[in-house]
Parts: C-alpha cells; sequence; structure tokens
C-alpha cells in the first residue's frame, strides 16, 4: 500500500511540477513536444486529448486542466469544461462496475487486490462521508490530491450505499470544485506549482507518520502478544 502511494505521489508531483513550470512552446522550427505530436499525427484534436486525459484514474482533471492551458495554450474556460466533462464520464459506468460486476471482477486475482486496497483506503478516509453525508462525498472528491477524485468518490459512494443519482449529483459538483481548485493553481503560475508542491511534500509527511504511527502500533500489538 505504501509503495503505491509512493508512487501516486511521484507521478502527480512530476506532472504538476511539468505542466505549471515548463510549459510546452514551439521551438524554432515550430516542432511540438513528442506526446502531443503523436496524437495529433494520428488525427485527435487537442480537445479530444484533453477529454481522454480527464477520463483516466490519478490524472484526472488535475491533470488534464494545466496540460490543456500550458501546453495546449486553451482558454481556461474551455480547458475547465473539457477536463470536467471528461473526469465525470467513467463515474456512472465504476459505479455499476463496482455495484453488479465486482463478484467477476473479484475472481481474477490482480483485481481482487486492487480492489481490497482501494476499499481499505477510501473506508480509512470516508469519515468524512459518514458525518456529513452528501457535503462529506462532494469534499472527498473536490480536494484534488493524489488518489482523491471522481474516481474513488465513486468507490466512497458504492462503500457507503449512496444513492445512484445523489451520488452521480455530489461527485459532479465535487469535480467541479476541484476544477476550480486547479484551474486558480494553473494560471497562478510558478506560485501555483509552489502551493501544489507544498500540499504534496505535506501530505507525504503525513503518510511517513501514519506508517510510522502503524509499525509501532504492530509491534505493540505482536509484543503484547
Amino acid at each position: 500500500m505504501v509503495r503505491v502511494k509512493v508512487v501516486a505521489f511521484i507521478l502527480l508531483l512530476i506532472l504538476l511540477m511539468s505542466s505549471l513550470l515548463f510549459a510546452e512552446n514551439s521551438d524554432e522550427n515550430g516542432k511540438q513536444a513528442r506526446f502531443s505530436k503523436f496524437f495529433r499525427d494520428k488525427n485527435f484534436s487537442d480537445e479530444a486529448i484533453v477529454v481522454a486525459l480527464a477520463t483516466l484514474p490519478i490524472f484526472e482533471l488535475r491533470g488534464s486542466i494545466p496540460w490543456a492551458i500550458h501546453h495546449y495554450k486553451m482558454p481556461w474556460l474551455k480547458a475547465y469544461i473539457l477536463s470536467v466533462i471528461g473526469n465525470f464520464l467513467p463515474i456512472p459506468f465504476i459505479f455499476f462496475i463496482l455495484k453488479f460486476g465486482l463478484d467477476f471482477f473479484s475472481r481474477i486475482p490482480l483485481f481482487a487486490r486492487f480492489f481490497a486496497w482501494i476499499f481499505k483506503r477510501t473506508r480509512k478516509k470516508g469519515e468524512l462521508i459518514k458525518k456529513y453525508e452528501a457535503l462529506g462525498l462532494i469534499m472527498f472528491v473536490m480536494i484534488p490530491l493524489p488518489i482523491t477524485g471522481g474516481w474513488t468518490g465513486s468507490v466512497a459512494a458504492y462503500l457507503f450505499e449512496v444513492k445512484f443519482f445523489p451520488a452521480m449529483l455530489c461527485i459532479l459538483i465535487g469535480i467541479c470544485f476541484a476544477g476550480v481548485i486547479v484551474t486558480i493553481l494553473s494560471l497562478s503560475g510558478i506560485w501555483g506549482a509552489l502551493i501544489a508542491l507544498a500540499a504534496l511534500i505535506s501530505l507525504l509527511v503525513v503518510w511517513g507518520i501514519n506508517l510510522i504511527q502503524e509499525k509501532k502500533s504492530n509491534m505493540l500489538k505482536s509484543t503484547g502478544e
């Protein structure tokens, strides 16, 4: 579990820092970054790429918005709308898969381990939803940090038995608020990058403290036995 968290932290850190600090610019010969050029050669529009990026877990709109603004030079409102749409697109399908296909996928060892990990983590973080219900689900989704967002929000809605339509509405509202936060950070340039970096480092420190406390707790339990 710790390894997955560290990997998620590193991926998001690289994503945010590269997107916010090293905006894609054409050089003197008009060459595009390889990533953009590859998809453009395949006749994908920039808009389609932004929507597709926002559908991805971990990445979601916290990655697609800075990419659209800094790399594709999109107006912030267009980047925001496309990213919100892309981030929300897979959510109903995830919810239905969990509700009706979980037993099938749990028979596959890789999926079984993944579901066990994500369920455990979501339950630990779900006190917000237990306490504040709909408002808690919105807050759970809107915080643009690693392994939170629309994807995890749909898992939380399933685990805490939130009905489909209220869950979808709360997750959509949370995604919209998350988009506002990420857009503001993206438009803030270097200051936005520093704020994001500070938040991520703080989160990593908290993870480290929790890990140490868990190890101490386990040692005390084993000693007591």
